[in-house]
């Protein structure tokens, strides 16, 4: 749970109204606290938007996930909206902002990150950015996303001996925040979040939208321009998710 801020819910699912810098020092507050006494219970964050939320309402195990997560931000307008329609003042913290954030106090303060997923090369490749944009980031090991089962126990042994402060996965959703749950405690890692598609932005390989677009909340467009395949399943997801709201009041 948040600090002194009471959690919202949206369709049932929690939501920390935190503004960014609030949500980053409320990880790294999480992060200090470990290294003094490693057996804390680890914090995992979820950015929680409205096709995640009507994913969740059709996979109980996704919704469950949600609401045990530590830190739930609302990346997503529709999110934002669904919230403010109760008066709350609430900003949309953009999972990308939010890493690139984390990044940086991670430099700041001496934390590492590991960086789990995504096609090959690009994880390596954010990193690389990221911590060139961010001079000091301790960037503990970098694994792309296209491994097997058979593959994992060596995975897990190798962020196990890494000892990351922060594991980024990109394995897209549901199948990266059940792979924290399943593995996070065991791995010893502080944080977890999953990261969806950053990796590609921090890449280079996919273009972010232009500020204009991300001030009027409106992302979604840009990236619906540059990835049009995407309209068939944005145009069932938020119709659905503004009428599950509504009628939940």
């Amino acid at each position: 749970m948040t600090d002194m801020i009471a959690r919202r819910f949206v369709l049932d699912l929690p939501v920390d109204p935190l503004t960014l810098n609030a949500a980053v020092d409320r990880v790294a507050q999480v992060m200090q606290s470990h290294r003094a006494s490693p057996d804390l219970t680890p914090l995992q964050i979820v950015t929680l938007n409205a096709e995640m939320a009507m994913q969740a309402l059709q996979d109980e195990e996704l919704a469950a996930v949600i609401r045990h997560c530590g830190l739930v931000v609302p990346d997503g307008s529709g999110v934002v909206w669904a919230l403010r329609r109760h008066g709350d003042v609430v900003q949309k913290v953009a999972g990308v902002d939010l890493v690139r954030a984390m990044a940086a106090r991670a430099a700041q303060d001496g934390y590492s990150v590991y960086f789990l997923g995504g096609k090959p090369g690009v994880a390596q490749e954010a990193a690389d950015k990221l911590a060139e944009q961010f001079p000091g980031l301790r960037v503990a090991g970098c694994r792309d996303g296209y491994f097997q089962p058979a593959d994992e126990p060596a995975l897990l042994d190798e962020i196990r001996t890494a000892r990351p402060d922060l594991l980024l996965v990109a394995l897209g959703v549901p199948r990266q925040e059940k792979w924290i749950v399943q593995h996070q405690k065991a791995l010893g890692v502080p944080v977890a979040m999953g990261v969806g598609g950053s990796f590609d932005v921090f890449a280079g390989r996919v273009k972010r939208a232009p500020v204009g677009f991300q001030r009027l909340h409106i992302e979604w467009l840009y990236r619906l321009i540059q990835e049009p395949w995407r309209f068939q399943r944005m145009q069932s997801t938020l119709p659905a998710f503004v009428g599950e709201v509504l009628k939940r009041g």
